[in-house]
């Protein structure tokens, strides 16, 4: 049955005025609300959705009432389809790959990216310079280049599973993530002339982005060797777990804050696209974190877990 056309003509709008900037904060903002939403359901459900690995055991089973209700018999119809805890490596495959294959868009000048680009550009406001937007996209590229070569060479194979989900998501994510460094630096990657109209010196909002940056990739990849030297469900408690329960994931958002920052167009001090994947981040590990601390307390007892933050310092 074919739609009315007004719903088609709201439809035609919606693709013709909306600028690619808005379609990737679109699909970070959806994805934030979800994974705040499922904060929402009972913990038998919500435990189908957001565990896995060791957590995972007793969700599968659930207790007797959850049995019989009808949503927990849903989500956990829905989460039955289960892929291999080590397909997380596919996140960081798809993100090189796209880095490269972005980049080999421009270099080649091919009409996908001319087309998105010309398209933004005629609607942004102020934009990153080219300089930046390589900066940039170089700092993804060994986001990505690190946690692929650690997951063969650092971390310990795993048996466990998730849900296809969980998997889904994550690599949408990257590929979205891989589009949202350099689209707000469309307009001067469409002119050539747009470099002399933004300084190609770092404002400070920038430099410290780099810092940031500099200093999450480094210690998030610390936290991964001591983790990864650990015997299996063992209580990580040197370095900066002594003081925080997932500080690789703390670690993870100052990577992405720092990106946020680097990113900034002129006259800003947050590149907002990156500001709204920062923001899935923080709700998406926060959640994962929530749920650590508090098996960490009952497989490890609540005395040598309670005096630690979950993710965020002072915060949370």
């Amino acid at each position: 049955m074919a739609l009315p056309a007004p719903l088609l003509e709201i439809i035609a709008a919606i693709i013709t005025y909306t600028a690619p900037s808005q379609w990737c904060q679109a699909f970070f903002a959806i994805a934030t609300i979800t994974a705040l939403s499922v904060q929402l359901i009972p913990k038998a459900s919500q435990s189908l959705l957001l565990d896995y690995g060791p957590r995972a055991t007793q969700a599968k089973h659930g207790a007797p009432g959850d049995r019989t209700d009808w949503l927990y018999t849903s989500v956990r119809l829905v989460t039955a389809v289960q892929v291999p805890h080590s397909w997380f490596n596919h996140f960081y495959a798809a993100s090189v790959a796209a880095s490269a294959f972005w980049a080999y868009q421009y270099f080649a000048g091919r009409s996908l990216l001319l087309a998105i680009i010309t398209k933004q550009a005629a609607v942004e406001g102020p934009s990153m310079g080219k300089e930046q937007v390589w900066l940039v996209w170089s700092l993804m590229a060994l986001q990505g280049g690190r946690r692929l070569f650690e997951c063969f060479y650092v971390m310990k194979p795993s048996r466990s599973k998730m849900w296809l989900g969980h998997w889904a998501l994550g690599l949408i994510y990257y590929l979205d993530m891989s589009v949202a460094i350099w689209i707000e630096g469309s307009r001067s990657l469409l002119h050539s002339e747009a470099d002399t109209a933004v300084s190609s010196r770092f404002s400070t909002s920038q430099l410290v982005g780099i810092a940031i940056f500099t200093t999450g990739w480094l210690q998030q990849h610390k936290c991964h060797q001591y983790l990864a030297s650990l015997k299996k469900y063992t209580l990580p408690e040197q370095g900066l777990f002594r003081h925080i329960v997932c500080a690789h994931y703390t670690c993870e958002c100052l990577v992405y804050g720092g990106l946020a920052m680097a990113a900034a167009p002129s006259g800003r001090w947050f590149n907002r696209t990156l500001i709204c994947g920062l923001w899935f981040v923080v709700v998406n590990l926060g959640s994962t974190a929530h749920g650590t601390k508090k098996w960490y307390s009952e497989k490890f007892g609540e005395a040598r877990v309670a005096p630690k933050w979950k993710m965020i310092p002072f915060i949370f």
